[in-house]
């Protein structure tokens, strides 16, 4: 059986009101750390395009590049995935460093660019643990006919924002806590979740530069929802230590 005290509900029109207005307010900053994530996250596929343009300019013909490059795919493929893991761990300290600054500027601070990447660096071998136990739960909740990896990305959502915001946090307090605050709120964050991928697409089709903006929102949209449903937008203090955490039992 499950307990926990949850009052908090999340609005999904308040929640993407308040998004959009922090991105008008902060859009210059905020643009500037998504431009940052989005070049390294296009590091790999850039690689791939030098290899082909280098195979290309030896052989003069488009077909006889791409065949090239096919008979190399092993060795092609295995240096495109350590350049991806190497990016994806990089990506992670623009990454940390957006969500305090989204935090900062939903509790009505300014957001300071400046201080939050010297603080950037604090925490983020507990941050990339968190994502990769995240992953880890979410894949193989995918690989278990999809719906259970559904209903993991939504329970642990918050787990790698907590990581993130109050990384003297232990492992199971992130998970825990991100678990007790969207119980009851299941629908309204997968909605939310549903909502935010059609604008990142929308993003993508508008010349894929209207992504940098709604990736922006996405991260307001996310900063937002924890902060209520974890009381911190009402400036409540909640203990989640070990010892006061409430989780599921059978």
């Amino acid at each position: 059986m499950e307990t926990t005290n949850n009052a908090c509900q999340l609005s999904i029109d308040n929640n993407l009101s308040q998004a959009w207005g922090l991105t008008k307010k902060h859009f210059l900053v905020f643009l500037l750390l998504m431009i940052i994530i989005l070049i390294i996250g296009g590091i790999p596929s850039g690689i791939q395009y030098v290899d082909y343009m280098k195979v290309l300019a030896t052989t003069g013909d488009p077909a006889l590049a791409q065949q090239i490059l096919m008979e190399t795919a092993a060795s092609t493929q295995i240096t495109g995935a350590i350049a991806t893991i190497i990016c994806v761990i990089i990506q992670l300290y623009p990454t940390i460093v957006t969500y305090r600054m989204a935090n900062d500027a939903a509790k009505g601070e300014k957001p300071d660019l400046t201080d939050r990447l010297k603080d950037g660096f604090r925490g983020l071998g507990f941050f990339l643990i968190v994502n990769i136990l995240f992953f880890i739960c979410t894949w193989l909740g995918m690989i278990c006919c999809i719906i259970p990896g559904i209903f993991l990305v939504v329970r642990f959502l918050f787990a790698p924002i907590i990581a993130a915001l109050h990384p003297e946090r232990s492992l199971k307090e992130c998970f825990a806590q991100s678990w007790q605050i969207t119980k009851g709120n299941f629908w309204n964050l997968f909605l939310l979740g549903i909502i935010a991928t059609f604008l990142n697409i929308l993003g993508l089709i508008c010349c894929c530069v209207g992504v940098l903006v709604t990736s922006i929102i996405t991260y307001f949209m996310l900063i937002l929802a924890y902060r209520t449903l974890s009381g911190e937008a009402e400036e409540k203090t909640e203990d989640f230590t070990s010892e006061n955490l409430t989780v599921v039992s059978e």
